[in-house]
This record gives structure tokens, C-alpha cells and sequence, in this order.
């Protein structure tokens, strides 16, 4: 007898319409049909249990429209943001309940949750509630692993139409990276004997990384930074079996020639790929010895683009000043032999600045500081005043 199953849409074609209103094409011109999908979704909610999938995605997409600070107030809407969050992180792990005991990030793993979400998921229930621009980040994370992790699935049965996103000028951005990824990632399980196949398929993997990056919607420094996070959460840099004190040659040999030749079609993904590195190794929990071979690979990959021969010439475009300060400001065992790899390179770049200085003005070393940040103000639409008349507030001169 067949069993019957009942849900709270009235067929899979009604639930695909709703998918593709939380998530519309590129090419979509229309009006905003998101507000419209967080309403069916409520009146589905109404009628029964939902997938929590489908819950969490009306409730991030809710704290998105939510996001108004015209309307609503700065703590209304991080509250809305962490509360979304939290349920969406909190809904999935507890559905990992049956078992032996395990601690909530075992449990994010098993999902293939990034364990940043449990920590910041802890972060925004118990301490203050994070900053807009971590929460929004997040949010946006999080609607990428819905779309990777469910709203895709829905497709095998061939009754997706237009829905179809096989195109990656119509994929999320991060969704193609990670496909491209994943490609590689299996294909390079198997063994291959000749070297020039192996280096064709590093090329071949970098050129799509940075043609989707350049294709992308975002800029290509925020798909840039999309694709530091998706090394990261696919586990792509880092075996997740490895253990502690294992070699990291292998993986090295292996990225290398790919990471480098993203970094000269566009340096600011070696700057977002060392931020995305520390960041990650600060918030990691080092509860059980699996955790800590973790948090000792994302050393080991940041001591090596600092100190190998083979990054040298692009070590210029690493964000030194800020991995520094995430040291300086998360004391602990790996930051302080970070910090001790990093004061070289500091050195290094002062000493730098000096002798291509020489002759245009003092060489003191606040005068090489100071330079170095107008620089990086310059990226950011400051500049330097053409003549600067100096006299106290309220005075004005006669013409």
C-alpha cells in the first residue's frame, strides 16, 4: 500500500514557486516577490510542521526586509537578525539528537554546518548581540546553505522548469564557487599519474574561480572574499581527518599553484584568504584534540604564506597591520607564534618603505607609518587635503 505523506503546500509545483521567490534568477526584473514567500510560508506553518529548512529560510529572508533603519531601530533589527539566527542554527542541530552524546559543533559537522555559525550562534545567545555587518554576513551565508543543502535537492525529480539554476551566470555566487570546488575536490581523489593532467586541472579550476568572480553580481572583491569562505567551509585547505602535528606539505603542493594564480589575476584574495584564516582560527573552539588539529592547520596555512619562498613575491598584498591586531587582541597559543612569524615581515615592510623613500622627504619610521596608511586610505576615497589653512573655529577671513 502506498504511504501517504501530507504537507502544507498543495504540490511540489507550489513549493518550487515559493523557492523561486526566496531565491529569484539573475535575470529577474520583477518586483520583489520575497515578502510575498514569508507569507505563504507563515500561512503554511498554520497548517502543520514545515521543514525547518523552509522555516529558517523565511525567517533569515524576514530579517533581511526587516533591515530598515528608516522604520526601525539599530537594536530592532540585530535583535531580529540574531533571533533568526539562532533558530535557524539551533532548529538544525537539535535534529542530530539520536545517538551517543556530542557536543553541538561534532553536530554542526556532521551536517556539514560551518562550525563559525555554533560560535556565533553562542555569541548572540548569551553575550551582546553581534554587529550588523557580522550578522548580515552571516544571514547571507546562511541562505547560501539553505539553497546548497535543500532548496537544490528539490530538483532530481525533473520537475524544477524554470527553476533550473545549471547556468552559473543564474547561480548564487558562492553556490558556483563551491560546485567548482567540490568538482575539483573529487576528481582529485583519484590518482593521477601524469603531471601535466594534474596541472591542467589546477588551471583549469582557477581560471573558472575567477571567471564566475568576475561574472558575479557582487564585486569581485566580495565574491573574492566568497571564495576564502568557501575553501574554508568545504574543507578544502585543511583535512578534516587530520591530526595533530600531521604535515601539511601535501595540501601545500596541491593549492599552491591554484591559490597563486587567483592571487595575480586579483590580489585582494591572498588579503581576504589571510583574514578569512585568522579569523576562523580565533573563533574555534579547542575543545577536543579533532578541534585543536584543526585550529593548528589554519596556523600552519597562515605561517606558510608568510614565511614560504613560493608566496615571496605576493607577500606584499598580506593584511600584516590586521593579523596583527587579531593577535594582539585574542591572546593564545597560536596567536602569540603568529605574532612572533609576523614582527619580521613588519620589519621587512618599514625597512622597505625607507630605502624607496630616501629621497623624497624623511625616513623616520612614523613618517614611513603614516605613508603606509594614506595608502590605505586611498582605497577608500580619502585623500590628502591640496593646502590645509589652519585657524581656530568660528573665525573667518576677510576677503
Amino acid at each position: 500500500m502506498a504511504k501517504v505523506h501530507f504537507t502544507s503546500w498543495k504540490d511540489r509545483a507550489h513549493l518550487l514557486e515559493v523557492r523561486d521567490e526566496f531565491y529569484p534568477p539573475h535575470s529577474y526584473k520583477g518586483p520583489d516577490m520575497r515578502p510575498r514567500a514569508c507569507a505563504k510560508v507563515a500561512a503554511w506553518k498554520l497548517r502543520g510542521n514545515i521543514p525547518h529548512h523552509v522555516e529558517a529560510t523565511a525567517l533569515l529572508t524576514d530579517a533581511i526586509l526587516h533591515d530598515d533603519g528608516e522604520r526601525n531601530s539599530i537594536f530592532s533589527i540585530r535583535a531580529t537578525y540574531s533571533a533568526a539566527f539562532c533558530r535557524f542554527v539551533t532548529g538544525l542541530v537539535d535534529t542530530k539528537t539520536t545517538g551517543p552524546r556530542r557536543t553541538m559543533f561534532q553536530r554542526a559537522m556532521d551536517l556539514g554546518l560551518p562550525a563559525s555559525f555554533v560560535e556565533l550562534r553562542h555569541e548572540a545567545t548569551h553575550r551582546e548581540p553581534p554587529s550588523l555587518i557580522v550578522l548580515r554576513k552571516a544571514t547571507q551565508r546562511s541562505l547560501e546553505w539553505l539553497w546548497d543543502n535543500y532548496w537544490t535537492t528539490l530538483d532530481p525529480d525533473g520537475l524544477s522548469g524554470s527553476s533550473s539554476r545549471a547556468d552559473h551566470s543564474d547561480l548564487p555566487t558562492a553556490t558556483a564557487l563551491r560546485q567548482c570546488l567540490q568538482g575539483f575536490m573529487k576528481n582529485s581523489k583519484a590518482r593521477l599519474t601524469q603531471k601535466k593532467r594534474k596541472r591542467d586541472q589546477e588551471t583549469a579550476l582557477a581560471d573558472n574561480l575567477i571567471g564566475i568572480c568576475r561574472d558575479s553580481k557582487d564585486s569581485v572583491d566580495s565574491a573574492m572574499a566568497t571564495l576564502s569562505v568557501s575553501l574554508l567551509e568545504l574543507n578544502a585547505l585543511i583535512d578534516p581527518n587530520r591530526s595533530l602535528g600531521d604535515s601539511m606539505d601535501a595540501t601545500f603542493e596541491k593549492w599552491d599553484p591554484i591559490l597563486q594564480r587567483v592571487t595575480d589575476a586579483r590580489a585582494a584574495f591572498l588579503h581576504c584568504m589571510a583574514e578569512e584564516l585568522v579569523n576562523t582560527m580565533v573563533l574555534s573552539s579547542s575543545a577536543d584534540d579533532h578541534e585543536i588539529a584543526h585550529v593548528e592547520g589554519l596556523y600552519l596555512w597562515l605561517e606558510h604564506l608568510i614565511t614560504s619562498t613560493s608566496w615571496e613575491s605576493r607577500r606584499q598584498f598580506l593584511p600584516r597591520e590586521y593579523l596583527l591586531a587579531v593577535c594582539q587582541s585574542n591572546p593564545s597559543r597560536w596567536t602569540a607564534i603568529l605574532t612572533a612569524e609576523l614582527r619580521p615581515l613588519q620589519h621587512e615592510l618599514l625597512d622597505g618603505m625607507r630605502s624607496s623613500h630616501t629621497a623624497k622627504g624623511p625616513t623616520s619610521q612614523k613618517h614611513v607609518a603614516n605613508w603606509v596608511l594614506s595608502k590605505k586610505l586611498e582605497n577608500y576615497g580619502w585623500g590628502l587635503a591640496e593646502s590645509w589653512d589652519s585657524r581656530p573655529l568660528g573665525v573667518s577671513v576677510s576677503q
